[in-house]
Formats: structure tokens, C-alpha cells, sequence
């Protein structure tokens, strides 16, 4: 007994308040069950107990009093700022009961067909880069011809001797010159009055010959005028050269105006296409047959066919011109070949004049020009 006295040692007995509520309760019953000092001491800690519960009373009210003084609880709750309101469905209770199917995450969005250009462009429906044309290009509605150059008056040579340039005529025929503008410039006489024949085919033959000192020019072609005498295609040889330097060069052309602006937007609007064939000029036994796809983006095929080869080729139409893609050819041609044209005439009366500079497999390069109808 003299040790559970000891001041020094009471207050180690005191380990928690469940054991001063005990000593307190069997004091109560026994006041000489515990000493004083122990008794004092448990008072004093039930007392601080019993001050902090009363304390958390205040922050945290009892059942009854939150539900007096619940905002989310009685009339006008639902628009409380301080309840969640309409948004409560995004807050699960807590015992984790799945919420009403309308309330759940879903990647089922509205589809918006008239953004998805902006928002989600796809490359593939993009226009197509139209490679670089060779000779330039064309303007809608004016005069517009390429034409092969070769030395001497037979218009015929090796591939490797013979240029190709642009071709440009009058439309009442009294002149044509080639590369016009630029150097080398192969310019006929002037005022050369035509002839003209009739063809059993649309075309009209006509023959220009001139003479101006010791120039000469001629050109042989099959034209289609219109209503009013105007040429507005031709296709075939031509010759120009000097008797006093005996030099002269000749080759073969094809020609006309091109398509105005307003008709190529119209057949581009209608999303046609347009069927061309004929016979190229340099070597007649070569027969062309070339389609244009009109619309957003149009483009063309072609293929060419002779009794010694024949190949394909494919681009894009740009404006009044079109122009090969070099990925676009068939399995027999090679690098640095070209096909480039342009569309001629009218709606109503279409027609292309175009030229091939291409290599072909197993027959060497062929450099041809040719006017080609609907």
C-alpha cells in the first residue's frame, strides 16, 4: 500500500480517461478504494475531456440540429447556392451505387459534319500540286500552241535534235511565229493570204505560202474556222527559212484558242468529263486518246498508242492547262518525261492541243505534238 501512496508513482497509473472513469465510478461507490491524489488528478483530466466535448458539440451539431439547419433540407433548397443542386448527380454517394444510365460518362458525342474541315482536315482531300508546266502556261482565252523545231525542211529529225517550243498563229492566217517574245524567236513573212480546202472529216485543209526578199514560209494544216472566217484550230507542218543563207527549219504544230475562264468554272461546276482522240502531227501512225475529269479537282488520263509502242500517262488540270505527274506514267517510261496540253475552243466545241517529250523503254525518246478533238 505504501507504494500505490507514493506521489511519485500516481500519476503513472493514470494511462487513459477509460481508466481515471473507472477509478472515478468505483471511488464514487468507495472512497477509500483509490488515494486523493490519484482521485484529483482523474477529475482534472475527465474535466478537460468533458470541455473539449462540449467544444465539438458547437462545430459539429448533433443529428437533430444539422437537419433544423441543413440548406438542402425543406422548401427553396433545390436553389440554394449552398446545396449542389441540379449538379449532384456528379458527386456519387458514397456507398457507391451506380447512377441512372443518362448520368454516366459517354464518348457518344454530337457529330458536327461542318467542322470537321476545320477541326479534322483530312491531306487526302487536298488538291494535288500540279508539277511545274514546261513551256508555262496558258491564259483562258487566248492564242495557245506548242509546235517541234528541227533543222532543215523535212519537219522531221532525231529526238535528241528537236526542240519543242511554243506556237502561236493569226486567226485570219497571215502569219505564225514560234517562241514568240523570247530569243531565237522563229518569226514567217507577213501578210500571207491562205487557201482552203474541203476534207471529208470537220476539218478544212489550208495552205499559207509567202515570200518577203530572201524569206520563205509555208505552212500546211487542217483548220476548223468559225461562222466567221476566224481559224480557231489548226494542226500540222510548217517551214520557214532564208534562200540567202540557205538555212531553214520546219516541224509541226498544233494550235488554237484556248477556253475562256467562264466555261472551264461552268465545266468544272457540272463535274463532267470530256473524251479527246486523234492522230499526233510528226508521226500520223500515232493515235491519242486523252480524257479530262472535271470538277473540285480535275485531272486527266491519257494513252498513246503506235504499231511500235504505246504508254500511258496521268495529272492534273490546272485552269485551261494540264500537265503529267512523273508518278503517274506507265512502267515503260522514264525520268524526265512530259505531257502537257491545253483545253481549246469552247463548251460546245472542245478540243486539246498538247505534246508528249517522253523516253520510252526498249524504243528511245519521242517528241510529238497533237491536236486531238471531242
Amino acid at each position: 500500500m505504501a507504494c500505490l501512496a507514493s506521489p511519485a508513482h500516481a500519476s503513472d497509473i493514470v494511462q487513459s480517461e477509460r481508466d481515471c472513469a473507472e477509478i472515478l465510478e468505483q471511488w464514487a461507490t468507495d472512497p477509500d478504494s483509490a488515494p486523493k491524489k490519484l482521485v484529483d488528478e482523474c477529475m482534472g483530466m475527465m474535466a478537460g475531456v468533458t470541455s473539449a466535448e462540449d467544444e465539438l458539440a458547437n462545430i459539429v451539431p448533433s443529428a437533430g440540429s444539422q437537419q433544423a439547419g441543413d440548406p438542402c433540407v425543406g422548401s427553396g433548397s433545390a436553389g440554394s447556392v449552398h446545396c449542389w443542386g441540379p449538379w449532384s448527380a456528379l458527386s456519387p454517394a458514397a456507398s457507391g451505387v451506380t447512377p441512372p444510365a443518362d448520368q454516366l460518362p459517354s464518348d457518344d458525342f454530337e457529330v458536327r459534319p461542318e467542322l470537321a474541315a476545320l477541326y479534322d482536315p483530312d491531306p487526302a482531300d487536298d488538291p494535288p500540286t500540279p508539277p511545274d508546266l514546261l513551256l508555262g502556261s496558258c491564259a483562258p482565252g487566248t492564242s495557245c500552241g506548242f509546235a517541234t523545231i528541227v533543222d532543215g525542211i523535212t519537219g522531221q529529225g532525231p529526238a535528241e535534235d528537236t526542240e519543242i517550243a511554243i506556237f502561236d498563229l493569226a486567226s485570219d492566217g497571215s502569219q505564225f511565229s514560234l517562241a514568240p517574245g523570247e530569243t531565237g524567236e522563229i518569226a514567217s513573212v507577213g501578210n500571207m493570204s491562205p487557201t482552203f480546202s474541203n476534207r471529208p472529216d470537220e476539218f478544212e485543209n489550208m495552205s499559207l505560202n509567202g515570200i518577203d526578199g530572201n524569206e520563205r514560209s509555208r505552212l500546211i494544216a487542217r483548220v476548223i474556222r468559225d461562222t466567221g472566217g476566224d481559224i480557231i484550230t489548226a494542226a500540222d507542218a510548217w517551214a520557214h527559212g532564208n534562200t540567202a543563207t540557205s538555212t531553214a527549219d520546219s516541224g509541226f504544230f498544233t494550235w488554237g484558242n484556248s477556253i475562256s475562264q467562264t466555261d472551264v468554272n461552268a465545266l468544272n461546276s457540272s463535274a463532267v468529263s470530256a473524251l479527246f482522240t486523234g492522230p499526233m502531227s510528226a508521226d500520223n501512225a500515232t493515235n491519242a486518246t486523252v480524257t479530262l475529269n472535271f470538277g473540285s479537282n480535275p485531272t486527266w488520263t491519257g494513252e498513246w498508242t503506235n504499231p511500235g509502242y504505246s504508254f500511258t500517262a496521268a495529272g492534273v488540270v490546272t485552269g485551261v492547262d494540264f500537265i503529267s505527274d512523273p508518278t503517274q506514267f506507265s512502267a515503260n517510261i522514264g525520268a524526265n518525261s512530259f505531257v502537257q496540253g491545253a483545253l481549246l475552243g469552247d463548251i460546245a466545241n472542245k478540243s486539246i492541243a498538247h505534246f508528249i517529250d517522253v523516253d520510252i523503254s526498249g524504243v528511245g525518246r519521242i517528241k510529238d505534238v497533237g491536236l486531238l478533238v471531242e
